[in-house]
């Protein structure tokens, strides 16, 4: 049976700016590469992704969390290599970019995964899992491309005619997502997002769909109570199965640490911190489950946290007996993505004539900004194969091993990831607070 699936979507608007002399640096064609440079730009996306995290838990307190950070850093991206001056600075300390990496060093690795990624794609798609990435710049064909950005994104770039009929492009962008993603994000672009004076828009989509590689049965589903961060618990379904999973207490995170693999090389890592009975909500803000799920967030940011939580993704973790409850659930999410750019230092990207993105364009163009910036993600949970998380019931610390077998049941919030082992990327994040009150009954 297929199991589940997940979805996200970045576009950027962009209006289009002034120019550059040079096109990434000074010296686009180094003769050696720095030999650091993979290790390099994976640490910077790996902090990214907990960086943004971090900022989204404050800025959404109290509902559910669902994005692609591996989406946003790809957009993020694309924009940073056009992007000049403060807006340069600005980017780069956002994406995490050390001060030994040069444009070309992040240009070069960022071709290498998106060439190699496509045949895998292909194969991925009619064996374990399905799993597509694709970026696409939307170009004016009024405005003069820098030649150099045509050579080293010619395959992504799209002239493209806004101001004759800017619903027609706005159409055609919102099919290129909603193919991307299998159907899945549909109508990205609101009514008003183009309009005649848009020069650019640059997009990133993603799309997963896996099968567990230990599927639950469906005949051991069953209905009981979600704890929810703001005292209104549910009834909701449950799916259950026991067997040999990867599972661990970590006293470094403060939280239950379960690997769920998928059918390949993608595991969804489920972290259950404790529950903690809140009266009321605002008994919950100051001593409950939810500041329980922030707090850790907070510990995952730390050094000694992150450290840990990579040494569980790509070092592995210890397999025992345990018993695995899990809710089935679907979340879609709109990103409050200019609040976010804004709490990571990267707010003048969307500051209206403050961006510097004159590096897509030939001299004496007039400057580029950026418009608008949206990103959507949903992603469904169910018996066969997902793309969500789960969480552990009431327990107290120690620092021996559980009796066996364990139990990890997932009644109340948790955090979760999705992270494509052979890259060492978090594709998807998610906080799950509490089920869907409209989908709490099926």
């Amino acid at each position: 049976m297929f199991y589940k699936l997940v979805t996200s979507v970045l576009p950027i608007l962009l209006l289009v700016t002034y120019v550059s002399t040079q096109c990434l640096t000074g010296n686009d064609s180094p003769r050696t590469m720095n030999v650091g440079s993979k290790k390099a730009v994976i640490n910077s996306r790996f902090g990214f992704a907990l960086d943004t995290l971090k900022k989204m838990s404050q800025i959404e307190s109290r509902d559910n969390i669902f994005y692609s950070p591996h989406s946003l850093h790809q957009a993020l991206t694309l924009a940073y290599f056009g992007a000049r001056g403060t807006t340069e600075n600005s980017l780069k300390k956002a994406l995490h970019i050390s001060d030994d990496l040069s444009k070309v060093d992040v240009q070069r690795y960022y071709a290498y995964e998106n060439s190699f990624k496509k045949p895998n794609d292909q194969q991925n798609s009619s064996a374990d899992y399905e799993y597509n990435s694709a970026n696409r710049l939307w170009i004016s064909d009024t405005r003069k491309i820098r030649e150099c950005m045509l050579d080293l994104f010619g395959d992504q770039l799209e002239k493209t005619d806004f101001h004759t009929n800017p619903n027609a492009v706005r159409d055609h962008i919102n099919q290129w997502v909603s193919n991307e993603t299998k159907g899945h994000i549909r109508d990205l672009l609101p009514p008003t997002s183009i309009t005649e004076n848009t020069d650019l828009v640059l997009a990133n989509a993603v799309y997963f769909k896996g099968r567990w590689k230990s599927r639950f049965d469906s005949a051991n589903s069953k209905k009981d109570i979600f704890y929810s961060s703001n005292s209104q618990h549910s009834m909701v379904t449950f799916m259950k199965q026991k067997g040999n999973f990867n599972h661990l207490v970590s006293e470094v995170l403060g939280a239950h640490v379960l690997e769920l693999p998928y059918e390949g090389n993608i595991s969804m890592f489920i972290l259950l911190p404790p529950f903690v009975f809140a009266k009321s909500i605002a008994d919950s803000e100051q001593n409950g489950e939810r500041d329980s799920v922030r707090q850790l967030v907070e510990r995952i940011s730390t050094h000694s946290g992150s450290v840990e939580l990579r040494t569980l993704l790509d070092m592995g973790i210890p397999p025992e007996q345990v018993e695995v409850i899990l809710p089935r659930f679907e979340v879609e999410k709109e990103l409050q993505i200019t609040t976010l750019l804004h709490a990571i230092g990267a707010g003048e990207l969307v500051t209206p004539n403050a961006a510097d993105l004159r590096g897509f364009i030939e001299d004496g163009e007039k400057p580029l900004h950026l418009g608008d910036a949206v990103h959507r993600a949903r992603i469904e949970v169910t018996e066969e194969g997902t793309t969500a998380a789960a969480a552990t019931a009431l327990y107290t610390w120690r620092s021996g091993r559980p009796l066996q077998p364990a139990v990890f049941n997932a009644n109340h919030p948790f955090l979760y990831f999705i992270y494509e082992k052979p890259t060492r990327n978090i594709l998807f994040s998610g906080i799950y607070r509490s089920p869907n009150l409209a989908n709490a009954s099926s």
